[in-house]
């Protein structure tokens, strides 16, 4: 059956992590928990194009942006490579757990997913509804190696997560003994500070780089776990920050030329002697050419020069 409804609860606008992102990427959230393709477990087709035509506003571009901060707040993930994207606490905040032929549902939609990074943020959120059915599809989509897994009892076990705080309006300072130095996270999006693992974010010459901070740690960015690590969350939080802080510089490009263009085209009306202050002449709009009626009969001339020519042969 369709998605008619999406699941968005109260508690989310005091959400620390939900109130850090742009308004824009909360609103793409709302749009994603209300399409009809979002299956029991989360899981819909990536459909950028789709959701950009849900507002004349805004364009593909302004959507990625907004995937990109949702993304890097943990909010969804998305795969390019499958065109799958995952709602990731959609399971949780619909209380799925409560009505078994609906888990049975969502645990058949966990099964079908393609994308390997997808199937390991929806196995760890299967282990996080605390049921050894769901904790036995979570092991078959990905399965945790002996040395992960902090018990031996299979499948039942649960892999303990503790939520990770991102307010970016709170100084979040990065714990020592992760790289050297002290870095924050300021109210303004930005990164103050420097550690060893935030050298890679410049070139060789210096400056900054324009690729986003690392999503997790040094010590888990080639091996994810679902273990708590402080250092991962505070790299999350970094990018989440970077992502909002681009879409803003962008959201701010796309009004200055926009403020731009408005000026050149009211510096054009009004040095032209031929149209009125709306930029209109003869109820078309003016092209402000003085010599644009002249062309068009030049051009109508030659028309009928050529059908009478056409005519007499």
């Amino acid at each position: 059956m369709a998605n008619s409804a999406g699941m968005l609860k109260e508690s989310i606008w005091r959400d620390k992590d939900f109130r850090a992102i742009p308004r824009t990427a909360q609103t793409t959230y709302g749009q994603l928990l209300s399409q009809k393709e979002l299956d029991r477990a989360g899981i819909q087709p990536l459909q950028v194009s789709k959701w950009a035509k849900g507002c004349d506003e805004i364009t593909e571009s302004d959507v990625w942006t907004d995937l990109k901060v949702l993304e890097a707040a943990r909010f969804v993930f998305y795969d390019e490579d499958t065109d799958e994207l995952f709602v990731r606490s959609y399971m949780r905040q619909s209380d799925i757990t409560r009505y078994p032929n609906i888990l049975k549902n969502a645990l058949r939609c966990a099964g079908m997913v393609a994308s390997p990074k997808l199937r390991h943020e929806l196995a760890t959120e299967l282990r996080r509804l605390r049921r050894a059915e769901a904790a036995k599809v979570a092991d078959e989509i990905d399965p945790i190696e002996p040395s992960e897994n902090p018990s031996d009892n299979g499948s039942e076990t649960v892999v303990q997560t503790v939520p990770e705080p991102f307010n970016p309006s709170e100084r979040v300072r990065e714990p020592r003994g992760v790289g050297e130095g002290v870095g924050e996270v300021t109210s303004v999006g930005g990164w103050v500070g420097r550690s060893r693992e935030r050298e890679a974010d410049t070139d060789t010459t210096g400056e900054p780089s324009n690729d986003p901070p690392p999503p997790r740690c040094p010590k888990h960015i080639g091996e994810p776990t679902d273990q708590p690590c402080r250092a991962c969350g505070v790299a999350r939080q970094t990018r989440a920050a970077w992502f909002s802080e681009q879409a803003q510089r962008e959201g701010q490009a796309r009004s200055e030329s926009a403020r731009s263009a408005a000026e050149t085209r009211a510096l054009a009306i009004a040095n032209c002697a031929m149209c009125d202050e709306d930029g209109y002449r003869a109820g078309r709009l003016c092209s402000h050419d003085p010599d644009e009626d002249a062309r068009r009969e030049r051009g109508l001339a030659a028309a009928r020069a050529a059908i009478t020519k056409g005519s007499d042969e």
